[in-house]
């Protein structure tokens, strides 16, 4: 019975572990987003409009961007790097901006389709679901 209480315990401890490491991460991401006024944007831009729904899309919007830009700049890097001896040098900065310039690109797309599937979602959300949503018809 000794060594069920102490793998029950193990498991326990890992989990509320796991838990903290997520919260950590999500509190990091949080404070990113709010030190770099993505947060703050959206609301203002949610608030000026009057609709929710461009505060969203603003927020996915810059989401990608953010991302997007590092995710392009190291994929150009790391295909720079694979093919050293295809280009017979190191990997200059036009290579990493427009790597850039591609994330950003690839991150805006990403966050439209993520906006038109929300928006889509919502849609089949009101018209199902009525009592919950306040809509219906």
């Amino acid at each position: 019975m000794a060594i069920v209480s102490l793998i029950l315990a193990v498991v326990v401890l890992v989990l509320i572990g796991v838990g903290i490491a997520i919260g950590l991460v999500a509190c990091a991401v949080t404070a990113a987003l709010v030190g770099l006024g993505v947060v703050s944007s959206s609301v203002v831009v949610g608030m000026r409009s009057g609709r929710a729904a461009d505060g969203v899309r603003v927020f996915l919007l810059q989401c990608g961007i953010i991302a997007g830009v590092p995710a392009g700049v190291f994929g150009a890097w790391l295909t720079g790097s694979l093919m050293m001896t295809e280009f017979q040098g190191a990997v200059d900065w036009p290579v990493l901006v427009c790597g850039g310039l591609a994330g950003a690109l690839a991150g805006i797309l990403v966050a439209l389709a993520l906006n038109a599937m929300w928006r889509r979602l919502h849609a089949w959300a009101v018209v199902r679901l009525p009592e919950v949503t306040g809509g219906g018809v």
